[in-house]
């Protein structure tokens, strides 16, 4: 990598940290016992007693006076803070260096981002917040949008990218309807972003990112029944699985000479 790639690696990792400490936000502060979703702007609370801790737009901050005022927090909600955070940086930076010095890394970081928080959320409270998954849809059609008017042949990334949202969300909706138990409607409003976003890429990118996804789920479902830690009547929640995958296509899908 040439030297000014390696200052966008370097950028993008410390924005990554900043902007995990937000992530950390939605998944550990829970007003009304939800996972907590508010504008950067509004006051954090803390989950056991609503008192209010500090502006969210300062994550760090607000997470460190919520710490020193209540001890629960401390002990329950400073590990999944600080690997939100961790990881929200190391995926950044891991897409700083797909992409580098393209107009495209600021939508895809978004994902990275609100990726990581509904992973944790998922894994945790087994659903995916509506307030997350739908506001993705019209952040991602802007930022992508911005992409294709400042890159070349952007135009032809948007229109397949566009594809992959219809195609991928049809996909997961019919699995919704024909088997409900093993797709929920959380996964089905999910998919259609990560179409987008894998569309982008090219069409081989949509079929890694569902692929992996799937492969995933099943090596994981594997190794639980094996080590006797799940049975065949345990539910894995799939939003993980597939925020992975598409990752993994990221990374090791090309973009789509057609395309460029």
């Amino acid at each position: 990598m040439d030297t000014l790639t390696w200052a966008i690696v370097a950028v993008t990792a410390a924005a990554g940290l900043l902007a995990g400490g937000y992530v950390g936000v939605l998944i550990t502060w829970l007003p009304a016992g939800q996972p907590g979703l508010r504008w950067p702007l509004a006051p954090a609370h803390c989950p056991h007693d609503d008192r209010p801790a500090a502006t969210a737009l300062i994550p760090p901050a607000g997470w460190l006076r919520l710490r020193l005022a209540c001890a629960q927090c401390a002990g329950a909600l400073g590990g999944t803070w600080l690997a939100a955070q961790v990881l929200t940086a190391a995926v950044w930076t891991v897409l700083a260096v797909r992409f580098g010095a393209s107009p495209v890394l600021p939508a895809f970081c978004y994902l990275g981002a609100a990726g990581v928080a509904l992973a944790f959320i998922d894994a945790r409270y087994r659903r995916l917040p509506d307030a997350l998954t739908l506001s993705s849809y019209p952040v991602a059609l802007i930022l992508l949008g911005v992409a294709a008017v400042t890159t070349a042949g952007g135009g032809r990334h948007f229109a397949v990218a566009l594809a992959g949202l219809a195609g991928t969300w049809l996909l997961f909706a019919l699995q919704a309807v024909i088997y409900p138990v093993g797709i929920g409607w959380g996964d089905v409003k999910l998919s259609g972003v990560l179409g987008l976003y894998l569309g982008w890429l090219g069409a081989g990118a949509v079929v890694a990112g569902v692929v992996l996804s799937y492969l995933a789920a099943a090596v994981t479902g594997l190794v639980l029944l094996a080590t006797r830690r799940a049975t065949l009547r345990s539910h894995l929640a799939f939003g993980p699985f597939l925020l992975a995958g598409t990752l993994a296509a990221i990374i090791i899908t090309g973009l789509d000479p057609r395309l460029g």
